[in-house]
């Protein structure tokens, strides 16, 4: 995917971490989703090429410990109707994995496993990831592909795959200002780019497929670099999380 950081963020807007509500974030989202929402099925190709929109992959909770940040929903989403869903879930996707109830959901194994290798006991992890996590996505449009993401929305006339960037980014860094977690670990190497673009930043490392910063406001945020879902580099990954998030 043909991709710019810079065109799509404008540190003028995407650093001031707004004093809205989640309320009144939540609103806005699903208003110019909507809106978006009528223009791609009104197109074909656009409409062959997404299964809706999806924010929530997980519990809404305040200053939570962690944040999980995603490129995008899949449409093996069991939200993938067409649809503009904002509504919170009931537990973490990732549960579902730790039940049982979906063995092939690779990234909740491959996420639980890098906890577990990291000292966590079964218990643990379930009330780290249930109770005291959150997970969303950059982007709120469910694709088979990331690369669909780009064909999808500039399939659209007077609309462009970078205005829409600019706004899910835009969106990303409000609602981390507004929910305030302690960590957030980026499940991708994209994800990491842009995320620590929109803070500033007093360290940063990246080095074997994986790496860390440290904003001015001393917020954490962890990332890995990923083989479709599979972690490249999970020992690694494992040493950041005993550094940062299990000495806590």
């Amino acid at each position: 995917m043909s991709f710019c950081i810079t065109s799509f963020l404008d540190k003028t807007v995407v650093t001031i971490m707004a004093k809205s509500t989640y309320q009144e974030w939540v609103s806005e989202v699903k208003d110019v989703l909507l809106g978006l929402k009528k223009k791609i099925d009104q197109n074909e190709i656009a409409q062959s090429l997404y299964g809706g929109f999806y924010i929530w992959d997980s519990k809404y909770i305040e200053n939570p410990e962690i944040m999980f940040i995603g490129i995008n929903p899949g449409n093996g989403n069991p939200n993938n109707s067409g649809e503009v869903n904002v509504e919170p879930q009931e537990q973490m996707s990732y549960m579902e994995f730790l039940d049982g109830e979906n063995n092939s959901y690779t990234l909740a194994r491959e996420t639980v496993d890098v906890f577990r290798m990291a000292g966590y006991s079964e218990q643990e992890v379930r009330e780290l990831l249930n109770e005291r996590s959150v997970k969303t996505n950059l982007f709120y449009l469910i694709t088979s592909t990331q690369k669909d993401i780009e064909k999808c929305i500039n399939q659209l006339p007077e609309y462009s795959y970078a205005e829409y960037g600019k706004k899910s980014c835009e969106w990303t860094s409000r609602l981390i200002g507004i929910m305030n977690p302690r960590i957030i670990i980026c499940e991708g190497k994209r994800v990491f780019d842009i995320v620590t673009d929109c803070d500033e930043i007093v360290e940063l490392k990246w080095e074997n497929d994986c790496g860390f910063c440290i904003t001015e406001g001393r917020r954490i945020i962890i990332g890995y670099s990923r083989l479709y879902s599979n972690i490249k580099n999970k020992q690694a990954v494992v040493e950041l999380i005993k550094r940062f998030v299990k000495v806590a």
